[in-house]
């Protein structure tokens, strides 16, 4: 009966483990050339709302994946832009027209890749990294409190924050 308890005990205390946030350290280049990330990611934008998992493939300056993943794993939007093709797929749409994509979302493809690579971002001493453009600005956390960036604009926010990422494309 001792021994039951001690495992029970034992798994318990092994599983409450799963439960507190990891923090990672990541060392942030000055430029993005390349990215492969795992994230979460938080979005209030125009009459999108989610919160979930998603994962992330950017090669600069013109290729770009993103998938992100309901509550159990499903993929729920896929996005890819390769140089010269496109594609969007959700449960709600699919297009394969950047223009579409531009429309819906108000962010241009190429602004969205120029931002993850954080190619003209400013420091700022009172907001931190940040980079303003007409509709939002764009914040970069690049700590190893937070490690994310967001958007945010009169449309909403949009938030990824990373919790594991490779700039080497070879891995």
């Amino acid at each position: 009966m001792k021994k039951i308890a001690i495992i029970i005990c034992t798994f318990i205390l092994l599983s409450s483990c799963t439960l507190f946030p990891r923090k990672t350290h990541i060392t942030w280049p000055d430029k993005i050339e390349y990215m492969e990330a795992i994230c979460d990611i938080d979005m209030s934008w125009r009459d999108m709302k989610y919160s979930g998992s998603m994962s992330l493939k950017m090669k600069y300056p013109d290729r770009l994946q993103i998938e992100i993943y309901g509550p159990f794993g499903e993929t729920v939007v896929y996005l890819v832009k390769n140089t010269d093709k496109f594609s969007f797929i959700s449960s709600d749409e699919k297009f394969n027209d950047e223009k579409v994509f531009e429309e819906r979302f108000g962010i241009k493809l190429q602004e969205l890749i120029d931002d993850i690579s954080a190619i003209n971002y400013r420091r700022n001493g009172q907001e931190g990294i940040y980079f303003k453009r007409e509709n939002y600005v764009v914040i970069y956390r690049f700590d190893n409190d937070e490690n994310s960036i967001c958007w945010k604009g009169k449309d909403g926010s949009i938030c990824m924050r990373f919790l594991e990422v490779v700039f080497d494309e070879k891995g």
